[in-house]
């Protein structure tokens, strides 16, 4: 096990850590605010190498900002795109 990194009070991306919450299968988990407001709990080592960076809301503004001007019918086939991405990902 590597040495333990206190990463309270610092930022990353739109998330400020607030605490170290304890540890899951050997990973150290912290405590996060997100700048919208929501807190989460998350591997600090994801956080430090950029891998999580908001609580999911900056995935929901790219989505929404993404799909302005589209039809329903056009908003509905990207979904289905994103939701067989992420179903073969996790294959």
């Amino acid at each position: 096990m590597g040495k333990l990194v206190d990463i309270s009070g610092q930022r990353f991306g739109k998330l400020t850590c607030l605490e170290m919450v304890g540890r899951k299968n050997g990973h150290v988990q912290w405590k996060f605010a997100c700048d919208c407001g929501t807190v989460i709990t998350t591997r600090g080592g994801d956080v430090r190498q950029g891998k999580t960076t908001s609580c999911g809301c900056y995935r929901n503004e790219r989505t929404i900002q993404a799909s302005k001007g589209l039809t329903s019918k056009e908003r509905k086939r990207i979904k289905q795109e994103r939701l067989e991405r992420e179903k073969r990902s996790s294959d």
